[in-house]
C-alpha cells in the first residue's frame, strides 16, 4: 500500500508541476504577445507622427518646386486632408501620400464630391 500511496503522490506532483509549467508558458507566451502588440502600435503612432510633420514642411520642398506651386499660398488643413493651394485660376484640396499609402474612405469621398462639383463658396457674416 505504501508504494501505490507515493506513486499517487509522485503522479499528483508531476501533474501540479506539469500544470504549473503550462499556466506560466502561456502567461509568458500572452504576455509577449501584448508587449509586441503594444510596440507595434506605438511604431504605427510614431510613423503617423512623423508623417504629420512631413506634412508641415511639404510646401517647401522641390516637389512643390516642381508643381509651381507658390508655398505661401498653401494653407494647411491636417485633416480630413492635408490643405489648400490657391491659385490665380483654381483652388486646390491637397493630400500629401507617401510611399503605397491610400486614400481613406473620407479623403475619398471628398475627392468624389470635388470631383462632381459639389463644392461652394460661403459668407459668414458677424
Amino acid at each position: 500500500m505504501p508504494e501505490i500511496s507515493l506513486i499517487y503522490v509522485i503522479v499528483l506532483g508531476l501533474g501540479a508541476l506539469s500544470s504549473l509549467s503550462l499556466w506560466l508558458n502561456c502567461k509568458l507566451w500572452w504576455t509577449g504577445r501584448r508587449k509586441l502588440r503594444d510596440a507595434a502600435g506605438k511604431l504605427h503612432g510614431a510613423r503617423v507622427d512623423r508623417g504629420l510633420i512631413a506634412e508641415q514642411f511639404a510646401p517647401f520642398t522641390k516637389k512643390f518646386d516642381q508643381l509651381g506651386w507658390d508655398p505661401q499660398e498653401f494653407k494647411f488643413l491636417g485633416r480630413p486632408v492635408d490643405g489648400v493651394q490657391f491659385q490665380d485660376d483654381e483652388i486646390l484640396i491637397v493630400e500629401f501620400k507617401t510611399g503605397s499609402s491610400q486614400l481613406t474612405p473620407r479623403q475619398k469621398h471628398i475627392r468624389q464630391l470635388v470631383t462632381e462639383g459639389k463644392v461652394s463658396f460661403k459668407e459668414v457674416r458677424f
